[in-house]
């Protein structure tokens, strides 16, 4: 059985804040979403785009991006 990869993608909202989100869907679909929330909505905010989004990829999720140094 193939494992589903999931990838983080980084976005800034209408109001230029940046948020990272992990979804098993790959980039064109993403797109091809936010096209269609875009199409129902005045301005993308992150939360509920994200709210949105996990509406249609139960494994979507918010994560936080943190930098390690070492």
């Amino acid at each position: 059985m193939k494992k589903q990869r999931k990838i983080v993608y980084r976005f800034f909202d209408d109001h230029e804040e940046k948020h990272y989100v992990l979804s098993s869907f790959d980039h064109k679909q993403l797109e091809e979403l936010l096209e269609k929330y875009k199409s129902k909505k005045t301005e993308v905010i992150a939360k509920d785009f994200i709210s949105y989004l996990k509406r249609r990829d139960a494994e979507a999720e918010e994560v936080s991006v943190i930098d390690f140094y070492f």
